[in-house]
């Protein structure tokens, strides 16, 4: 049995895909900067490809040349999450063929959602065995709702799939109860259930999670990490407490601005963040001032 559990305990960076001002090419240069920055701090690995990584906006070759770069800078403890999902079992195998040999860990694959009323329980937890038994890579389920159109990956998809040997888990971004997910896994599996938000971070370590791929931690990365090792130093309430705070900052900062405030509030802390890639608009400079006030209030920033 693969040992999937010490590779996914901690903390992970769903990470901005940085663009040259201008041309919107992917600034290369840039995001190896802040490959470089993550490595000094705690974190267990990136999540590249992903919604914050607008993957949907790239070109397979942009995708599979950014898995590269991350394999190739990521300091030697760092375990790498590749976004992979595409629209058929077919496309979404052969696209992890492409990146299997360019330093990714795990694919993170999307359920599949264009025909979004055909995609039952039964239809989903076929798709991801179908991919799993050909994947070179252990898969990690995506669930994300609100950026899948309205594909929920439920409690039986899991008991579905959970005991597969190349099936590692899942990136819970829903607004689904991450607890029912949780006790969903079979008791004998290898999968491991990740909060993708902050507001469920604690709840899933406190539950048998074993980590998080949380958007906070793209510009605040350390005090995500602070929040995993005080609860796993036996230091609970502080755990609980720094999480609250956290929460609470997300909401003041860039929660509430998406992709374009995670993006602004990396340049603000010294970081490369940039605009998105069009059509998904930026932040105004007021929205960015507002953002830097909080910032700079609660210490992050000058």
């Amino acid at each position: 049995m693969q040992d999937f559990k010490s590779k996914l305990n901690g903390v992970f960076t769903p990470c901005a895909t940085i663009f040259e001002e201008g041309t919107q090419a992917v600034a290369y240069d840039k995001i190896r900067e802040n490959i470089e920055v993550y490595n000094e701090t705690g974190i267990r690995g990136f999540m590249p490809c992903g919604t914050n990584g607008e993957f949907k906006a790239l070109t397979d070759e942009e995708s599979v040349k950014l898995v590269e770069l991350y394999g190739k800078y990521r300091a030697a403890d760092k375990t790498i999450l590749a976004g992979a999902g595409r629209e058929s079992a077919y496309t979404t195998i052969e696209y992890i063929k492409k990146i299997a040999d360019k330093g990714a860990d795990f694919a993170s694959v999307l359920p599949p959602h264009y025909f979004a009323a055909k995609m039952s329980d039964s239809v989903l937890a076929e798709f991801y065995i179908s991919v799993a038994d050909a994947s070179p890579l252990p898969l990690l389920l995506y669930n994300i709702p609100k950026y899948a159109g309205g594909v929920v990956i439920t409690e039986e998809v899991i008991k579905a799939v959970a005991t597969h040997p190349n099936i590692a888990g899942m990136k819970d971004t829903s607004s689904e109860d991450i607890l029912g997910y949780l006790k969903a896994v079979p008791a004998n599996s290898n999968f491991h259930v990740l909060p993708g938000t902050i507001k469920k971070f604690f709840m899933g370590l406190d539950n048998g999670g074993v980590g998080g791929v949380l958007s906070i931690a793209d510009y605040l990365p350390q005090l995500c990490c602070d929040i995993q090792d005080l609860y796993e130093a036996g230091k609970i309430d502080e755990a609980r407490e720094k999480e609250k705070y956290a929460n609470a900052l997300s909401d003041n900062a860039a929660g509430k601005f998406g992709v374009a405030g995670v993006k602004a509030a990396m340049d603000i802390v010294g970081m490369n963040g940039g605009i998105p890639r069009l059509p998904l608009p930026g932040m105004s400079e007021e929205q960015i001032a507002t953002l830097k006030k909080v910032l700079v209030e609660e210490g992050y920033a000058k």
